[in-house]
């Protein structure tokens, strides 16, 4: 009978170095996972529109166009008496699938110290989100003083630029 219990002993012994060498050679061997992954999300935030409103006094909206990239414009008018000013209103879109932030919004207005622009609506870190549109005003205006403009203080041109990262 002893003799019995030893053979299982050994046996049992032997079937666990067995399944351990098993288990070990299992977790030893390196695992490789192929695949591919595709992203499809599209990027194109841009100006729609620019849309002079009704000048006041004697303001002229010579012309307002969209730059090249898409989000720059330029602004030319006339203003012909203290007090003039004309008020745009831009409308940006995100066409794109993503969420676009507002990152830096530059202006760089033009020579003529009398002229003067606001904006009103948008600041840094507005988001817009995918399919969304966001409108905001410019204003461009003569200085309130009382002196009416001459020569190249009658005209300026006012430049916008702005830039948008993933939100």
């Amino acid at each position: 009978m002893e003799t019995r219990y030893k053979n299982l002993l050994i046996g049992g012994l032997f079937s666990l170095i067995l399944i351990m060498a098993i288990g070990y050679s299992a977790f030893a061997t390196q695992l490789n996972i192929n695949g591919t992954a595709s992203i499809t999300s599209s990027w194109d935030v841009h100006i729609k529109s620019i849309t002079p409103g009704t000048p006041v006094g004697t303001a002229a909206n010579k012309s307002a166009t969209v730059g090249d990239s898409k989000l720059s414009a330029s602004f030319e008018v006339d203003l012909l008496a203290p007090k003039d000013s004309i008020t745009y209103t831009v409308e940006v879109e995100n066409s794109g699938s993503l969420d676009a932030k507002l990152s830096n919004l530059i202006f760089t207005p033009g020579t003529s110290s009398a002229i003067t622009y606001s904006y009103a609506d948008i600041a840094k870190d507005d988001v817009i989100v995918s399919g969304g549109i966001k409108k905001f005003t410019i204003t461009v205006s003569y200085n309130d003083i009382s002196t009416p403009p001459t020569g190249d203080d009658r005209s300026s041109q006012l430049s916008m630029v702005l830039s948008f990262v993933q939100a």
